[in-house]
């Protein structure tokens, strides 16, 4: 989850370099830390392909599932993924701009501050203190938390969250139908996914707050203002929404192929 700060001086924003696409979408990736936040996605990605493996298949073939479930999720195909699709979603000057957001101060701040706390909270036990932490935010009355809760609806971030995982969840679902391991019609399927709406947005929506005010804690009230003000702006939304459409787009195509694997590995189980 990346948040921007409008740049004010369009004077200089005019003025600042422009690259060609490619170098543009390149120099963002390594501005946003994207090989960390990728690292991390492979990581929980290869641990969701082993609890994958123990609900569907024997114990003796786990082991083997998860190998061949790692291929689903290697780096370097990640990050060829995800700049393919950040430039089919982002424009050159948006992202001219937005580069040179993240290359002055409060750009490298925030942007190392979110990716430490994405790596963080992949930890169970820090995402559970990290929701005390929030629980105490909420009962001190800290005036931060009405803010974050602005930029998570200004961004839509809870409905952007909900439809990555429901599209990454039927993608799933709807590739073992194809494969004939599981008798379920569309419909079936989405009423599978759907059928505690409320309670994943509400999951969704502390796990987001709690993300947001460990990330941010160590900004200073006026850091934490300019950036909240810029993850608001038509940049901040533009930015946001290339990056929901990339991982989203990602994890369906990731859940497909993990899929696939454990469609055949079902089928051979039953011969």
């Amino acid at each position: 989850m990346y948040f921007l700060r409008l740049i004010r001086n369009f004077l200089i924003i005019s003025l600042c370099a422009s690259y060609g696409k490619a170098d543009v979408i390149s120099n963002l990736y390594d501005a946003l830390h994207m090989d960390r936040i990728n690292e991390i996605i492979r990581l929980e990605g290869i641990q969701d392909a082993e609890g994958t493996g123990e609900a569907y298949l024997p114990p003796n073939s786990v082991d083997r599932f998860v190998a061949q479930a790692k291929s689903v999720y290697q780096l370097e195909a990640m990050e060829r993924d995800f700049k393919r699709l950040l430039t089919q979603n982002l424009s050159i000057p948006d992202a001219n701009k937005i580069l040179f957001f993240y290359q002055k101060p409060l750009g490298k701040v925030a942007s190392e501050l979110e990716v430490s706390a994405r790596i963080a909270i992949s930890d169970a036990h820090i995402e559970e203190m990290a929701k005390i932490k929030l629980k105490e935010a909420v009962k001190s009355k800290n005036k931060r938390l009405d803010e974050i809760e602005s930029v998570i609806r200004t961004l839509e971030l809870v409905e952007q969250n909900l439809i990555g995982a429901y599209a990454a969840q039927f993608a799933f679902m709807y590739e073992l139908s194809k494969l004939g391991v599981i008798e379920l019609s569309k419909q079936e399927m989405i009423d599978l996914i759907t059928n505690d709406e409320e309670k994943l947005k509400s999951e969704i929506l502390e796990w987001l707050m709690a993300f947001s005010h460990m990330a941010y804690t160590p900004m200073s009230e006026k850091e934490f203002s300019d950036y909240s003000d810029f993850s608001k702006s038509e940049l901040g939304i533009a930015l946001n929404k290339a990056l929901f459409s990339v991982y989203n787009e990602m994890a369906k195509d990731q859940s497909q192929r993990l899929a696939s694997i454990l469609g055949e590995f079902m089928k051979s189980e039953d011969l």
